[in-house]
């Protein structure tokens, strides 16, 4: 499954056109809830649901360079 184009932005250092969300899932989670915006989210809630984006932030609460991920995560997804 291709990403949508608006995802380019925050996928700048992969080959975007290789990038699919089954097998890149983990960077792509990452890339949006750090670097992105609602419209990432809001796509991927649409593709993978709340749960499964709230259940990553709280994984991975420890690699995002912003400590108000699992904040955000925790009013958005829960």
């Amino acid at each position: 499954m291709s990403l949508p184009k608006y995802f380019r932005s925050i996928l700048w250092f992969s080959d975007f056109d290789k990038l699919s969300l089954e097998t890149d899932r983990e960077t792509i989670l990452f890339q949006a809830l750090e670097k992105g915006r609602m419209e990432h989210v809001n796509y991927l809630i649409q593709k993978l649901g709340r749960k499964a984006l709230y259940d990553f932030a709280k994984k991975n609460a420890g690699r995002f360079s912003r400590k108000s991920i699992l904040s955000f995560a925790k009013v958005i997804f829960a």
